[in-house]
């Protein structure tokens, strides 16, 4: 087996030499410059035997004893140099232009090589997203480029150069140590990926990078050494994380949500963690904030909420928001005394706390697991019915906390509001008594007449204040509070009954009034009878754009609209305490 092999690694040259002897070479690599040589050489040699020989054999043959034979072996020898000159001549100029456009070909390639090479380059150089470096197997760097090099600088302050070992230059022991594990992997010949940092300890200042290794590999197929590729992957990870956070996290409130709520609980309920306290809360009157206020003040509510819980429970446990009013505190290693004491620091916060005027009031329910042997959903619902029945006790006050609040800023925006709500109040009782309703009636009528216009704490400082007529947009959004007044009214146990009077006193007995367009008896009574009351005080009050009406000029005017605007009932009614002056105030004009 040994001579065989001996044998054909030195027939090998021999016929490669006797292949290129017969043919023409299609690469510069395949030239031999000995191969045409020999054969001019060897075509040279058969020529000129054949010449001698045969050209002696034949002028012999025509020539015999001829005296001019000196003559003929002259010009022979002449014709002779002249046509092998003129084949040597052909023959080495056709390889000399082979061999050239073999050179030329050779040539395009390695300068189409080079450029390829300085785009490459060029490419590697400037990117800023683009980080690649060379280390051979004893962790020396064999290339990289500048932003390999400057990030390197930038964070470790140290300057790499050719032949620097690559886990020395990391202070970081940590990043050394999985630097060295990367490279290892890539020794033993496995391609893959890994993420990497720079920057400083703050995540805002951190940029991320996805390292790509491949292994060098020589022509036995072993790795000599690596490549690492790093991409600049920073804006992909933001949002990546930022995905991660809003998967977890309430948008408004920055708490976490029930998804991470309900995992945190599962995970919370083991024997180690006993006792673990639950507590659900609940923003009383969030809706008529809403209605009264617009929501971008019922948000600054919760979020002034979610503030003040996350404040208390800073080291304690962790809140969230639960539902759209409610929050959640969970409290692992904490007993109910324990959370009591953290809730009464909640509320006592929380009672101190005002947002647009409006007190932060939030209903609480308790409850701790104290066995293993409890499930955690029974600890959730005693928390939860618990906070039922406190948010009964407690919201009902609150509500009315909030109306009282609503008005009065609505009277803060106008003094003439303030006055006309108690005036028409006041003939509402009047009218109500005039028509001989129970007590109960009259009492809620008087509350109607004043809350009548409580839906104007949404319209626009600008438009109640305005002193000219209004624009047929501003009229729009004055024919919009009943609507509001209702929602605000709806949203209290104590005065949602008088909800429909104000949704209803600018209805018109024959139709035409809003927002609804009732007529007749479709009206409510208690509507009917604001509607008297609040046109008589505006048709007698002072508008810096008219005059007021006498007391008699508004009084003939509401008799006149008898069964077209007005119910002809109530203004029955309304005529006879304008006849005998029974007015419980002394004047209605501002």
């Amino acid at each position: 087996m040994k001579d065989k092999t001996t044998s054909t690694h030195h027939s090998g040259p021999w016929r490669h030499f006797w292949r290129s002897f017969f043919t023409t070479p299609s690469t510069f690599e395949e030239y031999q410059p000995y191969v045409p040589a020999l054969k001019i050489s060897l075509i040279y040699l058969f020529v000129s035997l054949f010449w001698i020989i045969m050209s002696d054999t034949i002028v012999e043959a025509i020539l015999p004893n001829s005296l001019n034979l000196l003559w003929v072996n002259i010009f022979k020898g002449i014709i002779f140099v002249i046509s092998t000159t003129l084949f040597i001549f052909f023959r080495i100029s056709k390889d000399l232009r082979h061999i050239s456009n073999l050179k030329s070909d050779k040539d395009s390639v390695h300068a189409a090589l080079d450029q390829t090479n300085i785009i490459f380059s060029s490419y590697l150089e400037s990117s800023p997203d683009i980080m690649v470096f060379s280390l051979d197997k004893e962790y020396r760097y064999l290339a990289f480029n500048s932003r390999h090099k400057y990030s390197v600088l930038r964070e470790y302050g140290t300057e790499i150069y050719i032949g620097a070992n690559a886990i020395e230059v990391l202070k970081d022991p940590d990043k050394a140590s999985q630097l060295k594990a990367d490279c290892d992997r890539a020794f033993e010949g496995e391609f893959f990926s890994s993420i990497t940092t720079f920057g400083g300890n703050r995540p805002d200042s951190q940029s991320y990078w996805q390292r790509y290794f491949s292994p060098i590999l020589n022509s036995e197929r072993n790795p000599v050494g690596l490549t690492c590729f790093e991409l600049n992957i920073t804006p992909f990870k933001k949002a990546q994380e930022q995905n991660l956070f809003i998967s977890y996290h309430d948008i408004l409130t920055g708490l976490y949500n029930r998804r991470y709520f309900e995992e945190a609980i599962r995970k919370s309920d083991t024997a180690e963690e006993l006792p673990i306290s639950i507590i659900l809360g609940d923003v009383n009157g969030l809706k008529m904030v809403n209605d009264a206020f617009g929501h971008h003040i019922g948000d600054k509510l919760l979020m002034k909420a979610a503030d003040i819980i996350e404040r208390a429970c800073l080291n304690k446990g962790i809140a969230g928001r639960w539902g759209s009013d409610e929050f959640i505190i969970l409290l692992p290693y904490h007993n109910a005394e324990e959370a009591v004491t953290l809730l009464d620091t909640i509320k006592a916060e929380c009672s101190s706390t005002l947002v647009n005027s409006v007190p932060v009031d939030i209903s609480f329910g308790l409850a701790t697991k104290t066995f293993s042997e409890e499930t955690i959903v029974s600890t959730m619902k005693s928390a939860e019915d618990r906070l039922n029945r406190n948010k009964i006790a407690e919201s009902k006050s609150m509500r009315n906390n909030i109306i009282k609040t609503v008005m009065h800023a609505l009277h803060e925006k106008s003094s003439r509001e303030e006055a006309h709500s108690k005036r028409v109040g006041e003939l509402c009782r009047k009218i109500g008594t005039a028509m001989n309703l129970p007590d109960v009636e009259i009492n809620l009528l008087n509350l109607a007449g004043f809350l009548h216009d409580i839906g104007k704490i949404a319209i626009d400082d600008n438009i109640l204040s305005k002193s000219g007529s209004l624009t047929e947009e501003e009229m729009a959004s004055i024919r919009t509070h009943p609507e509001v007044g209702c929602r605000i009214l709806r949203s209290s146990y104590d005065v949602s009954e008088i909800s429909e009077a104000v949704l209803y006193h600018h209805e018109r007995w024959d139709g035409s009034g809003y927002p609804e367009g009732l007529a007749g008896d479709q009206i409510p009574l208690h509507a009917q009878i604001i509607a008297v009351a609040d046109s008589f005080d505006a048709m007698t009050g002072k508008r810096t754009y008219r005059d007021s009406m006498s007391t008699e000029s508004a009084a003939k005017a509401i008799e006149e609209g008898a069964g077209s605007i007005y119910s002809p009932d109530v203004v029955n009614a309304f005529l006879k305490i304008v006849q005998t002056y029974e007015w419980g105030v002394d004047d209605f004009a501002l």
